[in-house]
């Protein structure tokens, strides 16, 4: 005689999920801007000396809560690790999502020829990698598929990865229009395959001068930025409005 497999309790859906973060505040205020969560305050977990250790978060369409906890190290372990796919409708839906990044200056990959659909990938402050992926699929030929960018690899930054520090100074009473064209080349090269990173600062003791920090992929790829139209854009327009060229040093990783 056969005896049938027992089978196990039916769950009743997802009750929560947990991701690990650094900083609590940081990270809430982030998937608070990106994704127009809620904290639900009145669910902050805490220690019985009072120590805040985790925040819970409503997102709209993400179907259940979302918890933020304090824990460093898990946080730095699963850096690039994309935790997190969520679904948009078509590319039109994708490039809303992008135009709201980028009105927030977040940083995010170009869009991606994934498998099936079009993707776009946000790294939060962690750089814990948090996904869109169109239901729509793009119709294009396997061979389009971005197999080979670095915003699909998960684990430790590869070690053909530069960053650069760009450092440049602006012409007095000029300094508003500098940063006007320094914010429109940053979203311009955030769109480049292989660019990881591309981040404009304002020194806060001097207005006028700037520091640009860039990631990319490897040395071809930062070479490759500087052919591109964005770039010669900004030269041409910065002409009068920087007091010299910019100072760029190169960085490579040593570990």
């Amino acid at each position: 005689m056969t005896m049938a497999t027992p089978q196990p309790p039916a769950p009743g859906g997802i009750h929560h999920l947990k991701l690990p973060v650094s900083d609590l505040d940081r990270s809430a205020r982030w998937y608070t801007e990106v994704l127009g969560a809620r904290r639900l305050t009145e669910l902050d977990h805490r220690r019985p000396d009072g120590t805040l250790y985790a925040v819970i978060l409503d997102v709209p369409g993400l179907g259940t809560l979302l918890e933020l906890r304090l824990d460093p190290a898990t946080a730095a372990a699963l850096g690039r690790y994309d935790f997190l796919t969520l679904a948009v409708d078509d590319r039109a839906a994708l490039d809303r999502w992008i135009t709201h990044l980028d009105d927030l200056d977040i940083l995010h990959s170009p869009p991606l020829v994934a498998l099936v659909g079009w993707l776009l990938v946000i790294p939060d402050p962690d750089g814990l990698r948090l996904r869109l992926y169109t239901t729509q699929p793009h119709g294009l030929d396997a061979s389009e598929v971005d197999v080979a960018s670095p915003w699909l690899g998960t684990g430790p930054v590869a070690t053909s990865a530069v960053c650069v520090v760009a450092t440049i100074g602006a012409v007095p009473g000029r300094e508003d229009e500098l940063d006007a064209h320094l914010r429109t080349l940053a979203q311009a090269t955030r769109q480049e395959a292989g660019c990881l990173g591309y981040r404009v600062h304002r020194a806060q003791n001097d207005p006028a001068t700037f520091v640009v920090y860039e990631q990319w992929a490897d040395q071809a790829a930062q070479s490759a930025h500087h052919g591109t139209t964005h770039m010669s854009a900004f030269r041409k327009n910065t002409e009068n409005l920087a007091d010299g060229p910019p100072h760029a040093e190169l960085l490579v990783p040593q570990s």
